[in-house]
Parts: C-alpha cells; sequence; structure tokens
C-alpha cells in the first residue's frame, strides 16, 4: 500500500493514487461497524401502517397519483 504525505488532502492523495480502501475509509471518517445488525434497522414506518399504505405514500410523494398523466 502507497502511503502519502499526510499533509495532503484526502481528495489530492485518492487523485493521484486511487481509490482508498474500505481499511483506510474506515480510519480516515473514524467510522465503527455495528456489532448487533438490528442496529441497521430504521424506524421510518409506524408498524400500524401496513405496506401498501406506504408504496401509496411512495407513488403520492413521487407524483405518481396524478389525474393528468401527462402532468
Amino acid at each position: 500500500m502507497q502511503r502519502s504525505d499526510p499533509d495532503s488532502s484526502t481528495g489530492e492523495r485518492y487523485a493521484r493514487s486511487g481509490h482508498p480502501s474500505i481499511d483506510e475509509l474506515v480510519a480516515e471518517q473514524g467510522t465503527r461497524f455495528p456489532a448487533d445488525p438490528a442496529d441497521l434497522l430504521g424506524d421510518f414506518w409506524p408498524e400500524e401502517e401496513s405496506i401498501e399504505d406506504f408504496l401509496n405514500a411512495l407513488h403520492e410523494w413521487r407524483g405518481h397519483n396524478k389525474s393528468d398523466r401527462a402532468a
């Protein structure tokens, strides 16, 4: 692995050497991987609403439920 000047910016360093490895990104960003995969689950939709409700809302947010399809 090729090391560059620590004073150079990340963008400059990778512009010359290519993409950083996962380990390099983790070290630079101070990222940690969760020990429990359940920590990755989001809580963005109420449990009492069905997937159909979610899909209907998604279509509405994206503008698919317009009466004039040409609009």
